[in-house]
């Protein structure tokens, strides 16, 4: 724990003491991006070490050469290379807290849903801080959205930062006041625990019982 501590602070004296503060929606500098995937697999080294899956050898390779253009997500400025090796990153999203900007425009990272309405700042708060807990660099929550149909469901996107497993989705449920995650995964998630017509409204189904 102390050595996880350690480097939270650390990213945080990073972001307070960096050069220059991102103009939104401009893309980041390639030291600037080099600098926030490094944080981010200290990070998970420190705190999964048995999830790493890249080669650190070949990755700080990748990393010296230009890196992809890329393009603004709701999670963070997205990398993608589609020759990636072995050992490699085929994709990271580095957060924009790490960038120290947030864009005004941005592509969603997912297209699997649409339906209810946006979470005010302060629910999505406490939906990320119930998922993520204090692991704040394992992965985004995004297009976190209310049913319209009955308010205590959410649904939300998980986006991993580093390559490390898929994307997923998973429903929050408010319950005597507090909201808790009710399902996560990646398929028929929340089938026989969240109602049909919420999962409609999204455009999910599940299989017969």
């Amino acid at each position: 724990m102390a050595r996880f501590r350690w480097l939270a602070i650390g990213i945080a004296l990073v972001l307070l003491t960096g050069c220059t503060i991102g103009s939104g929606d401009t893309r980041p500098t390639d030291d600037k991006l080099r600098e926030g995937i490094k944080l981010l697999m200290t990070n998970f080294a420190a705190t999964h070490p048995q999830m790493v899956n890249w080669d650190s050898g070949a990755v700080a390779l990748e990393l010296k050469a230009k890196l992809p253009l890329g393009q603004a997500t709701e999670a963070g400025w997205t990398l993608n290379w589609p020759q990636a090796g072995a050992g490699e990153f085929s994709r990271v999203v580095v957060p924009w807290s790490l960038l120290g900007q947030y864009p005004n425009k941005f592509l969603p990272d997912s297209n699997n849903y649409s339906g209810g309405k946006p979470v005010p700042d302060s629910i999505s708060t406490q939906i990320r801080s119930i998922k993520n807990g204090g692991d704040l660099y394992f992965a985004a929550l995004v297009n976190i959205r209310f049913s319209q149909k009955d308010a205590r469901w959410i649904i939300f996107t998980s986006i991993p930062y580093l390559p490390v497993t898929d994307n997923a989705y998973g429903w929050a449920h408010l319950v005597n006041g507090k909201w808790q995650i009710a399902d996560f995964g990646t398929a028929t998630v929340g089938c026989g625990i969240v109602p049909s017509s919420i999962q409609s409204e999204f455009g999910f189904s599940c299989p017969p019982a």
